[in-house]
């Protein structure tokens, strides 16, 4: 598959986000996508930087100027991690002085796994204008969903519902876990 920018929409589709939040994250200047013609292009990079900056925003709480001062730290260091490919990536953060650093490890090998499935997926997400359809749409979004079912293959309606349940049950718990680092 060819490895293009993907525009907004199809971003937030590819990272499982809604659109807003990563306008959000665009206009703080968490996340940095080129911009060409007044539009923003995400490459892969650019939203593996936005894989991590939601994920610190998720486990941290964190507010948009701390963490748009992480997310530059993480890019500047960034291009080793990409050759490297470490299975997790660790933020150590120093609030003052006299205490002691926090530390927060991001999976930074499964996070660029789940934006190379999603860029898989990502021709399926087109953005499209607001208002009418263009002529023939229809016929392409059935055709879209035809070859979605041949990718899926013969799978019944329970195991949809049963798959569906344990992904609604994996997303309310937050599994939280305290290790001793020696």
């Amino acid at each position: 598959m060819e490895r293009r920018a993907l525009k907004l929409k199809q971003a937030s589709a590819v990272l499982r986000v809604e659109p807003k939040e990563l306008q959000n994250l665009v206009q703080f200047g968490v996340v940095k996508p080129k911009r060409v013609d007044g539009t923003y292009l995400f490459d892969k990079g650019t939203l593996l930087t936005a894989k991590v900056a939601f994920r610190l925003k998720e486990s941290m709480g964190t507010r948009a100027n701390v963490l748009s001062k992480l997310i530059d730290v993480f890019r500047a260091s960034e291009k080793g991690l990409r050759i490297k490919n470490p299975k997790y990536v660790v933020f150590t953060c120093r609030l003052s002085a006299e205490e002691e650093p926090i530390k927060l490890a991001v999976p930074f090998r499964s996070l660029g796994e789940q934006i190379d499935q999603g860029l898989n997926r990502a021709e399926l997400y087109r953005d499209l204008p607001r208002g009418r359809k263009r002529a023939g749409w229809k016929k392409e979004f059935l055709q879209t969903l035809s070859e979605a079912a041949k990718d899926i293959g013969e799978i019944s309606e329970e195991e949809i519902q049963r798959t569906i349940r344990s992904y609604r049950e994996e997303s309310r718990i937050p599994e939280i876990t305290v290790a001793a680092e020696v």
